[in-house]
């Protein structure tokens, strides 16, 4: 029999499982890894309108921890790594392994060896000389083309590689990636161990679904995108990957297959929660929390909110990230954060860092149907006094768009701009 669930556990559940709760009166580097290994996933943007995406989860379940010590867990120490998990993430250092099947390493050392890969097995030995090193280091940049986001073969040919877990990325230059060996950059025992390719994917789901405490078919495979178009397209560089029709290198989703392996095999067990309209998955062990006490802003790329159908269903939120929608026709704004507030999702607002007035702009504010300003006003202008200081601003600046602005704008914080 499934084990049958409410929706409010449901949500509970997720809530618990994706770190948020009491947090530490003073957030180390040691809770940091903590959240690293639960949430098992940072997700990397380029996107720098409040601060870099990959620094704020943390942030969100841990209050305001030393930012640099992200940098120094990835960089330095080397307990985490950059790889595509749910997109480009960091990921801790013992999931190498499991994603070495996405690499598809020896396929490429043999096209590094074919006359078609002589550019970037030229690449390589520079990479392998001279490293670590940024794309526009190389002595044979290249042109910018009109494909691929605009990238020069040298950038092209680097991505490759690092897709190919030949060369990893070592730092970074402000956003700019350095490249080397990947043996320079992994440790050794991660490299040592061999996991075979379908056991991989059945320990990224589990992980999935311990992260998501709760989950369908969709919500458990997809935080890894465990089975989905990168795991299928198959191996070799993006530029040689032939798009006509009946010539697709996809091969045929096996993640339905492995999930009822998994629920066999007794690795997840099977669930229902009331309302949805699809079977949900538990992962082993979990216990239904009896209360949540969470304060967060999560932004658009926190593994929370991932999956925007997920959303919907635990919180009655539709939330879509609107970065790329013309300005005119933008609903709640450019970019948008939803704020968790004991066990749901009670209002979201749109947040701005400007750097050079040193103010946190809160570009606009909503509060979610049935929510009252009053029970939601002081938390948010609580958490966004921590962020403030946390991101090193002057002071907060609240404008008068959405249903929540003018209860945040007559707050009393002694550094509020209104």
């Amino acid at each position: 029999m499934p084990n049958t669930l409410s929706v409010a556990e449901a949500r509970r559940i997720a809530i618990v499982s994706q770190g948020f709760g009491r947090r530490p009166i003073e957030p180390t580097e040691r809770h940091l890894k903590q959240v690293a290994g639960q949430v098992h996933a940072f997700q990397i943007d380029s996107v720098n309108v409040l601060v870099r995406a990959h620094y704020v989860p943390a942030f969100a379940r841990l209050g305001p921890y030393p930012m640099q010590a992200l940098d120094t867990l990835t960089y330095r120490k080397r307990e985490l790594f950059e790889y595509w998990g749910h997109a480009a993430c960091l990921l801790p250092m013992r999931l190498f392994p499991l994603l070495r099947y996405r690499m598809h390493s020896d396929l490429t050392r043999e096209y590094l060896g074919s006359e078609r890969g002589a550019y970037a097995a030229q690449v390589y030995r520079e990479v392998a000389e001279r490293g670590p090193l940024t794309a526009g280091e190389l002595s044979e940049p290249g042109k910018r083309s009109g494909n691929w986001w605009g990238w020069a073969s040298g950038k092209a040919a680097l991505e490759h590689l690092y897709d190919a877990g030949l060369v990893a990325i070592a730092g970074r230059r402000g956003f700019e990636r350095e490249y080397d060996l990947v043996e320079r950059v992994i440790p050794q025992a991660a490299l040592d161990v061999a996991v075979p390719t379908e056991e991989a994917m059945k320990q990224l789901i589990c992980l999935a679904a311990q992260a998501c405490g709760v989950g369908t078919f969709r919500d458990i495979t997809g935080y890894f995108n465990t089975d989905g178009w990168r795991d299928r397209l198959g191996p070799g560089p993006y530029w040689e990957r032939s798009t006509q029709a009946g010539e697709s290198r996809r091969a045929r989703p096996i993640g339905r297959r492995l999930v009822a392996e998994l629920v066999e095999e007794g690795r997840l067990l099977p669930a229902q929660v009331d309302g949805w309209q699809e079977p949900a998955y538990l992962h082993p062990g979990v216990r239904v929390p009896r209360a949540v006490h969470a304060r967060a802003l999560v932004t658009p790329f926190d593994s929370l909110v991932w999956e925007r159908s997920r959303i919907e269903r635990l919180f009655g939120m539709k939330y879509t990230i609107e970065l790329y929608t013309p300005p005119p026709k933008r609903v709640y704004g450019y970019y948008v954060c939803p704020f968790l507030l004991g066990d749901t999702l009670v209002a979201r607002c749109d947040l701005k860092a400007d750097r050079q007035r040193g103010v946190l702009m809160v570009q606009s504010a909503f509060l979610e149907p049935g929510r009252q300003a009053g029970d939601v006003a002081d938390e948010l202008l609580a958490e966004l006094a921590q962020m403030q200081a946390w991101l090193e601003l002057e002071g907060i600046e609240v404008a008068e768009r959405g249903d929540l602005a003018a209860a945040l704008r007559a707050g009393g914080l002694p550094n509020l701009c209104n």
